[in-house]
Protein backbone atom coordinates (compact mmCIF):
# COMPACT_ATOMS: atom_id res chain seq x y z
CA UNK A 1 0.00 0.00 0.00
CA UNK A 2 1.42 3.42 -0.85
CA UNK A 3 0.22 6.80 1.06
CA UNK A 4 1.35 10.28 -0.14
CA UNK A 5 0.10 13.82 1.33
CA UNK A 6 0.62 16.89 0.55
CA UNK A 7 -0.28 20.36 1.41
CA UNK A 8 -1.45 22.04 -1.74
CA UNK A 9 -1.68 25.25 -0.24
CA UNK A 10 -4.88 25.38 -2.35
CA UNK A 11 -6.48 23.13 -5.01
CA UNK A 12 -7.26 25.36 -7.35
CA UNK A 13 -4.19 27.05 -7.45
CA UNK A 14 -1.67 23.99 -7.28
CA UNK A 15 -4.41 22.59 -10.43
CA UNK A 16 -3.25 25.54 -12.26
CA UNK A 17 0.88 24.21 -12.11
CA UNK A 18 2.97 21.64 -13.76
CA UNK A 19 5.11 19.59 -11.79
CA UNK A 20 8.03 22.52 -12.20
CA UNK A 21 6.15 25.05 -10.76
CA UNK A 22 5.07 26.76 -14.35
CA UNK A 23 1.25 27.98 -14.56
CA UNK A 24 0.58 26.51 -17.02
CA UNK A 25 -1.77 23.99 -15.51
CA UNK A 26 -4.99 22.40 -16.16
CA UNK A 27 -7.58 19.35 -14.89
CA UNK A 28 -5.72 17.45 -17.78
CA UNK A 29 -1.85 18.56 -17.10
CA UNK A 30 -1.53 19.50 -13.47
CA UNK A 31 1.71 18.83 -10.46
CA UNK A 32 -1.22 16.52 -9.22
CA UNK A 33 -1.79 14.79 -12.12
CA UNK A 34 2.45 13.73 -12.75
CA UNK A 35 2.71 12.80 -9.05
CA UNK A 36 -0.08 10.49 -9.27
CA UNK A 37 0.68 8.71 -12.64
CA UNK A 38 4.48 8.88 -11.33
CA UNK A 39 4.26 7.43 -8.15
CA UNK A 40 1.05 5.47 -8.38
CA UNK A 41 -0.69 6.13 -4.54
CA UNK A 42 -3.43 3.46 -3.83
CA UNK A 43 -4.41 6.98 -0.92
CA UNK A 44 -3.30 10.06 -1.59
CA UNK A 45 -4.51 12.71 0.89
CA UNK A 46 -4.57 16.52 0.71
CA UNK A 47 -4.60 19.40 3.31
CA UNK A 48 -5.17 23.17 2.98
CA UNK A 49 -7.29 22.67 -0.04
CA UNK A 50 -9.00 25.95 0.24
CA UNK A 51 -12.06 25.22 -0.97
CA UNK A 52 -15.88 24.07 0.05
CA UNK A 53 -16.67 22.39 -3.72
CA UNK A 54 -15.82 18.52 -3.97
CA UNK A 55 -16.59 19.72 -7.81
CA UNK A 56 -12.66 21.49 -7.37
CA UNK A 57 -10.83 18.03 -6.41
CA UNK A 58 -13.94 16.07 -9.26
CA UNK A 59 -11.37 15.72 -11.77
CA UNK A 60 -9.35 13.29 -9.47
CA UNK A 61 -12.24 10.66 -9.21
CA UNK A 62 -10.53 9.54 -12.37
CA UNK A 63 -7.77 8.03 -10.45
CA UNK A 64 -9.38 7.37 -7.05
CA UNK A 65 -13.54 6.44 -7.47
CA UNK A 66 -13.77 7.20 -3.72
CA UNK A 67 -13.21 10.96 -2.34
CA UNK A 68 -13.70 12.11 1.08
CA UNK A 69 -13.80 15.91 1.67
CA UNK A 70 -13.82 17.67 5.49
CA UNK A 71 -13.68 21.59 4.49
CA UNK A 72 -14.34 24.94 6.66
CA UNK A 73 -17.69 25.79 7.42
CA UNK A 74 -16.95 29.26 8.61
CA UNK A 75 -14.22 30.65 6.45
CA UNK A 76 -14.26 30.43 2.74
CA UNK A 77 -10.93 29.32 1.31
CA UNK A 78 -9.36 28.44 4.34
CA UNK A 79 -8.03 24.96 5.01
CA UNK A 80 -9.79 22.21 4.46
CA UNK A 81 -8.40 18.46 3.91
CA UNK A 82 -9.09 15.48 1.30
CA UNK A 83 -9.14 11.91 1.40
CA UNK A 84 -8.91 10.42 -2.02
CA UNK A 85 -8.68 6.43 -2.15
CA UNK A 86 -8.85 3.54 -4.61
CA UNK A 87 -10.63 1.18 -2.38
CA UNK A 88 -13.67 1.32 -0.35
CA UNK A 89 -13.13 2.77 3.18
CA UNK A 90 -15.28 0.46 5.16
CA UNK A 91 -16.46 4.29 7.19
CA UNK A 92 -14.87 7.61 7.83
CA UNK A 93 -15.50 9.74 10.14
CA UNK A 94 -14.83 13.66 10.39
CA UNK A 95 -13.94 15.15 13.70
CA UNK A 96 -13.50 13.32 17.22
CA UNK A 97 -16.96 12.75 18.22
CA UNK A 98 -16.40 9.27 18.07
CA UNK A 99 -15.02 9.43 21.47
CA UNK A 100 -16.67 11.64 24.49
CA UNK A 101 -14.36 14.56 26.47
CA UNK A 102 -13.92 12.13 29.13
CA UNK A 103 -12.43 9.59 26.80
CA UNK A 104 -9.72 11.98 24.33
CA UNK A 105 -10.32 15.07 26.66
CA UNK A 106 -12.32 18.39 26.41
CA UNK A 107 -11.92 20.36 22.78
CA UNK A 108 -13.26 23.55 21.57
CA UNK A 109 -15.71 22.28 19.02
CA UNK A 110 -15.94 25.43 17.05
CA UNK A 111 -12.19 25.47 16.53
CA UNK A 112 -11.69 21.79 15.61
CA UNK A 113 -15.06 20.26 13.58
CA UNK A 114 -15.82 23.57 11.89
CA UNK A 115 -12.26 24.34 9.92
CA UNK A 116 -12.24 20.85 8.14
CA UNK A 117 -8.75 19.49 9.73
CA UNK A 118 -9.36 16.04 10.35
CA UNK A 119 -10.23 12.77 8.06
CA UNK A 120 -10.08 9.12 9.45
CA UNK A 121 -10.79 6.29 7.03
CA UNK A 122 -11.30 2.81 8.27
CA UNK A 123 -9.99 0.31 5.75
CA UNK A 124 -9.88 -3.98 6.48
CA UNK A 125 -5.91 -3.68 7.36
CA UNK A 126 -5.20 0.06 8.61
CA UNK A 127 -7.18 3.10 9.58
CA UNK A 128 -5.81 6.52 8.11
CA UNK A 129 -5.92 9.65 9.68
CA UNK A 130 -5.29 13.11 7.20
CA UNK A 131 -4.95 16.52 9.61
CA UNK A 132 -4.04 19.74 9.14
CA UNK A 133 -2.89 20.56 12.00
CA UNK A 134 -3.55 24.46 13.45
CA UNK A 135 -0.38 27.03 13.20
CA UNK A 136 0.25 28.57 17.01
CA UNK A 137 0.36 31.92 15.37
CA UNK A 138 3.02 34.55 15.64
CA UNK A 139 4.11 35.08 18.91
CA UNK A 140 2.27 31.58 20.04
CA UNK A 141 -0.79 33.63 19.92
CA UNK A 142 -2.82 30.38 19.44
CA UNK A 143 -0.69 27.99 21.49
CA UNK A 144 -3.41 27.12 24.40
CA UNK A 145 -5.36 25.42 21.17
CA UNK A 146 -2.62 23.78 19.82
CA UNK A 147 -1.51 22.47 22.59
CA UNK A 148 -5.02 20.91 23.16
CA UNK A 149 -5.59 19.97 19.64
CA UNK A 150 -2.21 17.62 19.75
CA UNK A 151 -3.37 16.26 23.77
CA UNK A 152 -6.78 15.18 21.46
CA UNK A 153 -5.27 13.73 18.37
CA UNK A 154 -2.64 11.83 20.60
CA UNK A 155 -5.46 10.16 22.56
CA UNK A 156 -7.78 9.84 19.80
CA UNK A 157 -4.94 7.95 17.93
CA UNK A 158 -4.61 5.63 20.54
CA UNK A 159 -8.64 5.26 21.39
CA UNK A 160 -8.58 3.91 17.63
CA UNK A 161 -5.52 1.91 17.46
CA UNK A 162 -7.18 0.04 21.17
CA UNK A 163 -10.39 -0.16 19.60
CA UNK A 164 -9.79 -1.62 16.22
CA UNK A 165 -7.14 -3.41 16.26
CA UNK A 166 -5.26 -2.32 12.80
CA UNK A 167 -2.27 -0.31 12.47
CA UNK A 168 -2.57 3.78 12.52
CA UNK A 169 -1.08 5.85 9.93
CA UNK A 170 -1.27 9.39 10.59
CA UNK A 171 0.00 11.87 7.97
CA UNK A 172 -0.34 15.49 7.20
CA UNK A 173 0.84 19.02 8.11
CA UNK A 174 1.51 18.32 11.86
CA UNK A 175 2.99 22.42 11.58
CA UNK A 176 6.15 21.28 13.67
CA UNK A 177 9.55 20.68 13.45
CA UNK A 178 10.14 17.78 15.69
CA UNK A 179 14.25 18.27 16.07
CA UNK A 180 16.84 21.13 14.55
CA UNK A 181 17.91 18.39 11.70
CA UNK A 182 14.25 19.56 10.45
CA UNK A 183 14.54 23.16 9.90
CA UNK A 184 17.83 24.72 8.10
CA UNK A 185 18.71 27.14 10.47
CA UNK A 186 17.14 26.22 13.92
CA UNK A 187 18.88 29.14 16.03
CA UNK A 188 17.38 31.98 14.11
CA UNK A 189 13.76 30.25 14.66
CA UNK A 190 13.81 28.98 18.26
CA UNK A 191 10.75 30.58 19.49
CA UNK A 192 8.81 30.77 16.09
CA UNK A 193 5.77 28.62 15.40
CA UNK A 194 6.02 25.28 14.29
CA UNK A 195 9.81 25.24 16.48
CA UNK A 196 8.44 26.30 19.87
CA UNK A 197 9.45 24.14 22.43
CA UNK A 198 5.51 23.21 23.46
CA UNK A 199 5.46 21.92 20.17
CA UNK A 200 8.23 20.04 19.64
CA UNK A 201 7.23 18.46 23.36
CA UNK A 202 4.09 17.48 22.39
CA UNK A 203 4.86 15.66 19.39
CA UNK A 204 8.15 14.08 21.16
CA UNK A 205 4.66 12.73 23.43
CA UNK A 206 2.95 11.07 20.53
CA UNK A 207 6.10 9.47 19.13
CA UNK A 208 6.54 8.27 22.70
CA UNK A 209 3.05 7.13 22.59
CA UNK A 210 3.79 4.52 20.36
CA UNK A 211 3.64 6.46 16.59
CA UNK A 212 6.92 6.35 14.57
CA UNK A 213 8.48 9.12 12.34
CA UNK A 214 8.59 7.05 9.27
CA UNK A 215 10.94 8.89 6.96
CA UNK A 216 13.27 9.56 10.08
CA UNK A 217 13.28 6.02 10.72
CA UNK A 218 14.46 5.20 7.26
CA UNK A 219 16.51 8.40 6.98
CA UNK A 220 17.93 8.71 10.43
CA UNK A 221 20.30 11.76 8.94
CA UNK A 222 19.42 12.99 6.21
CA UNK A 223 18.28 16.58 6.27
CA UNK A 224 15.60 16.93 3.92
CA UNK A 225 12.34 19.65 4.11
CA UNK A 226 8.74 19.75 2.87
CA UNK A 227 8.29 23.59 2.82
CA UNK A 228 9.69 26.37 1.59
CA UNK A 229 8.59 30.10 2.26
CA UNK A 230 7.79 32.18 -0.93
CA UNK A 231 9.96 34.91 0.18
CA UNK A 232 13.88 34.88 -0.25
CA UNK A 233 14.02 32.44 -3.00
CA UNK A 234 13.93 30.03 0.28
CA UNK A 235 13.30 26.85 -1.79
CA UNK A 236 15.79 27.48 -4.69
CA UNK A 237 18.44 27.55 -1.24
CA UNK A 238 17.06 24.75 0.31
CA UNK A 239 16.10 27.06 3.70
CA UNK A 240 13.32 24.82 4.40
CA UNK A 241 11.12 23.04 7.32
CA UNK A 242 10.12 19.71 7.49
CA UNK A 243 6.82 20.20 8.64
CA UNK A 244 4.74 16.88 6.65
CA UNK A 245 4.46 13.88 8.42
CA UNK A 246 3.53 10.17 7.79
CA UNK A 247 3.62 8.39 11.53
CA UNK A 248 2.75 4.61 12.12
CA UNK A 249 2.10 2.55 14.37
CA UNK A 250 5.85 1.56 16.02
CA UNK A 251 4.88 -2.39 15.50
CA UNK A 252 4.73 -2.17 11.40
CA UNK A 253 8.40 -0.26 11.17
CA UNK A 254 9.15 -3.30 9.70
CA UNK A 255 6.28 -3.33 7.06
CA UNK A 256 8.13 -0.02 5.76
CA UNK A 257 9.34 -0.63 2.21
CA UNK A 258 10.49 3.16 1.79
CA UNK A 259 9.49 6.54 2.73
CA UNK A 260 10.38 9.94 1.51
CA UNK A 261 10.40 13.92 1.03
CA UNK A 262 9.23 14.54 -3.19
CA UNK A 263 10.80 17.32 -3.32
CA UNK A 264 11.15 17.15 -7.00
CA UNK A 265 7.44 17.92 -7.16
CA UNK A 266 6.70 21.82 -7.28
CA UNK A 267 3.15 23.40 -7.50
CA UNK A 268 2.62 24.59 -3.46
CA UNK A 269 4.86 26.04 -0.62
CA UNK A 270 5.16 22.52 0.69
CA UNK A 271 6.05 19.11 -1.21
CA UNK A 272 4.52 15.89 -0.95
CA UNK A 273 5.77 13.14 1.17
CA UNK A 274 5.40 9.32 0.55
CA UNK A 275 5.10 5.84 2.29
CA UNK A 276 5.31 2.22 1.21
CA UNK A 277 3.96 -0.13 3.37
CA UNK A 278 3.51 -4.11 3.07
CA UNK A 279 0.15 -4.70 5.23
CA UNK A 280 -1.23 -7.51 5.44
CA UNK A 281 -4.43 -8.76 7.07
CA UNK A 282 -2.80 -10.76 9.99
CA UNK A 283 -0.64 -7.26 10.71
CA UNK A 284 -2.57 -6.34 14.28
CA UNK A 285 -1.96 -4.59 17.08
CA UNK A 286 0.20 -6.46 19.68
Amino acid sequence: MKLISWNVNGIRATTGKLKNGEKKGGPTNNTIKTLIEEQQPDILCLQEVKTQSEGDLAWLKTQFPHLYTNFATLKKGYSGVALLSKEEAEWVTFGFSEYSEEEIGAYNDKEFSYEGRIITAKFPTHLVITVYTPNAKPELARIEERTTWEQVLRMYLMKLEEEYNVPVILCGDLNCTHTDIDIYNPKMHKNTPGVSKQERDELQLTLDAGFVDSFRHVHPEEQKYTYWSNFHHARERNMGWRIDYVLVSHYITDKIISADCLTEYYGSDHCPVSIELNIVADDSAV
